[in-house]
C-alpha cells in the first residue's frame, strides 16, 4: 500500500490532467471528484480510474474542451448533449440546470447524453441536497451488449445502471444512497483485482455461467449479476428504459444502441410542498429515530443512509489514504507519460 494525503493526491492527479492538455479548472474538478470518491470509501470510482481516463483522452473519446448543447428544452425539462466532455463536468452543469428549473417551476428533469464516465453518481444527488432540493439521478454505462445478466440469466443484457437519491437534513449532513443495480459496481471488481482479493459469491459468473469469487473472471468475459435477485433486475430495467430511452441512445442489448454514458437527473423543490426548515427538521428526527432502534446482535451503531460515507470521509481526511500498489503504479505511469513527478 502507498499512504498519501488527499490534498497531495489531488494535486498529483490535477497536474497529470493538465499535462494531458485538460484545462486547469476542469483538471481540478475531475481530480477532486476522483479523490472525493476515495475519501468517502468508494475506491471503485476513485483514482484507480486514472489510466482509463487518460486513455479516453488519448483516444478522443473524451474532449476536455467539449461544450454542452441543449438539444430540446421546456420549462421543466432539458435534453443535453455533453460534447464528449468529462462526465463530472457535464453532470455538475446538468444538475445545476435541473435545480434552476426547480427553483422556477418546482421540478427540473434533465437527460444527458454524450459524455465521459460520470464518476460516482452520489456526488450529484448530494449536490442537489446541499442546495435544499431532493436530488435523484440514474444512469447507464457504455458497454455495448451490457455487462450484467437479467435475473435468471447467465449472459449480459444490462449495464451496471446506478441510481442515487439525496435529501437535505437540518443538523445532520445530507442523507443519500448511491448504488449500482448490479450486485456491485464494475470498479469494485477492478479494486479487488488491484488488492489481490476475492469477491463475494453472487457478484459474478464465470464464462461458463457458474458463480465465482475470482474477480479476474470479469476480465475474461465473466458476467455480473443484479443485486437482490428480481429487485435489482427490475431497477436495471427502469434505469435502461429511462436513461437509454429518454436520451435517445437506446439500451445496451439493442441493435441501435449508441455506446456512451447517459444520465437522467431530477431536482425537486421541497418548498413547493412544505417549508424547507420543517422538512429538514423532520429528516433529522427520522435519522434519530432510526439510529435509536434496538440493535441486532453484534451491531455497534445503526447508520443512516450516507452516514458511512461521511464518517469515512472524516477519517480519511484526518488519517490519509492507502492506495493498492496497482492503483499507485497507474498514477506513476501516467505521471511519467506527462512529465509529472509522482511521490507519496
Amino acid at each position: 500500500m502507498t499512504h498519501i494525503t488527499a490534498e497531495h493526491l489531488q494535486a498529483i492527479i490535477e497536474k497529470i490532467f493538465v499535462g494531458a492538455s485538460v484545462p486547469k479548472a476542469s483538471a481540478e474538478q475531475v481530480a477532486g471528484s476522483l479523490v472525493e470518491s476515495n475519501l468517502v470509501g468508494h475506491d471503485s470510482h476513485g483514482v484507480l480510474r486514472i489510466s482509463a481516463y487518460i486513455k479516453a483522452l488519448e483516444d478522443g473519446r473524451v474532449n476536455p474542451h467539449g461544450k454542452l448543447t441543449v438539444l430540446r428544452e421546456s420549462a421543466t425539462t432539458a435534453l443535453i448533449d455533453g460534447g464528449a466532455n468529462f462526465g463530472q463536468i457535464v453532470a455538475r452543469q446538468a444538475m445545476d440546470r435541473a435545480m434552476d428549473k426547480a427553483r422556477a417551476h418546482d421540478i427540473g428533469m434533465v437527460a444527458v447524453r454524450n459524455s465521459g464516465h460520470t464518476g460516482r453518481l452520489g456526488e450529484y444527488s448530494v449536490q442537489a441536497a446541499k442546495a435544499g432540493f431532493i436530488g435523484m439521478v440514474m444512469g447507464s454505462g457504455s458497454r455495448k451488449g451490457g455487462a450484467v445478466a437479467p435475473y435468471g440469466g447467465t449472459s449480459p443484457v444490462f449495464n451496471t445502471d446506478p441510481i442515487t437519491w439525496g435529501v437535505p437534513a437540518a443538523e445532520h449532513p445530507p442523507l443519500f444512497l448511491d448504488f449500482a443495480t448490479s450486485a456491485c459496481a464494475w470498479g469494485k471488481i477492478q479494486a479487488a483485482i488491484d488488492k489481490g482479493a476475492q469477491i463475494p459469491l453472487g457478484w459474478l459468473l464465470d464464462t461458463d455461467g457458474k458463480p465465482t469469487t475470482d474477480p479476474a473472471e470479469g476480465q475474461r468475459g465473466g458476467v455480473m449479476l443484479p443485486f437482490g435477485a428480481h429487485k435489482g433486475y427490475g431497477l436495471s430495467f427502469l434505469v435502461e428504459v429511462l436513461s437509454g430511452g429518454l436520451t435517445g441512445t437506446s439500451c445496451a442489448a439493442l441493435a441501435n444502441y449508441q455506446p456512451g454514458y447517459t444520465l437522467v437527473m431530477v431536482a425537486i423543490n421541497i418548498a413547493a410542498f412544505q417549508p424547507l426548515p420543517e422538512f429538514c427538521q423532520m429528516v433529522d428526527e427520522l435519522i434519530i429515530a432510526a439510529k435509536s432502534a434496538r440493535r441486532a446482535t453484534g451491531i455497534e451503531e445503526i447508520l443512516a443512509p450516507g452516514e458511512y460515507e461521511w464518517q469515512t470521509r472524516e477519517a480519511r481526511l484526518r488519517d490519509g489514504l492507502d492506495l493498492p500498489e496497482a492503483t499507485w503504479q497507474r498514477i506513476v505511469d501516467a505521471g511519467v507519460k506527462y512529465g509529472v513527478a509522482v511521490t507519496a
